[in-house]
């Protein structure tokens, strides 16, 4: 069965080079009148127009700056006073570094680090590691929330959380969130190095986990 939804098979990109023309099978065509107002509806609620505004304008010039940078802007243009980091442990140097720049830039900074509580596996009630043992201290990123949900932070900014425990972060985050740094300790935290690379150095690596971790889906048989 065909995916109804195939933006990663356009050359033409038509949505955003309004003259050109779409391909059949544009996503663009899923949209019904019902989607569309109901997208514009949520996007007139003042949280998310004060988002989509500030975005917007970071977005003019992305191109000449930095993420960091875009941050700081960011921040300041949906009028955060007082910002929240959730950073992994072995990041806590870079969050040093972005936290002294923020508040140099006039905000409030609270960092909370992702090993909190030292919780082991068994505390969670998780699987034991495959290679046996209590394993190591696991990450608590519903902590880090709710410990920046008490501490009424404006913004908050992930620093290097893990895939899936950044998930559980933005469920449970009040405020909004926005990824700084996307962990990946392989490619220095660069996860598209791994995709430029996927035909050539990374190729056998990632062929191994596609088979590995196959699923059985009908939908795509």
């Amino acid at each position: 069965m065909e995916s109804k939804l195939a933006c990663m098979s356009c050359g033409t990109t038509a949505c955003e080079y309004t003259e050109r023309e779409e391909p059949s099978f544009c996503s663009q065509a899923a949209v019904s009148s019902e989607l569309h107002d109901e997208a514009h509806r949520l996007y007139a609620l003042p949280e998310n127009h004060a988002i989509m505004e500030a975005a917007a304008k970071v977005s003019e010039d992305t191109a000449n700056t930095t993420r960091v940078q875009d941050t700081i802007k960011f921040a300041n243009l949906i009028g955060a006073q007082h910002i929240g980091i959730a950073s992994c442990t072995i990041m806590l140097r870079e969050t040093r570094t972005l936290a002294k720049l923020l508040e140099q830039a006039g905000f409030r900074v609270e960092t909370v680090g992702c090993k909190l509580e030292s919780n082991r596996r068994a505390d969670l009630n998780l699987e034991p590691p495959a290679k046996g043992g209590e394993g190591g201290v696991v990450c608590n990123p519903i902590m880090q929330a709710l410990l920046l949900n008490e501490a009424k932070t404006d913004l908050n900014i992930l620093m290097g959380i893990c895939v899936g425990h950044d998930a559980l972060f933005c469920k449970y985050s009040d405020a909004p969130v926005t990824t700084l740094v996307a962990k990946d300790f392989l490619a220095g935290n660069n996860p598209c190095a791994v995709l430029y690379t996927a035909q050539s150095c990374y190729r056998k690596k990632l062929q191994k986990t596609v088979e590995e971790w196959r699923i059985d889906n009908p939908a795509t048989s």
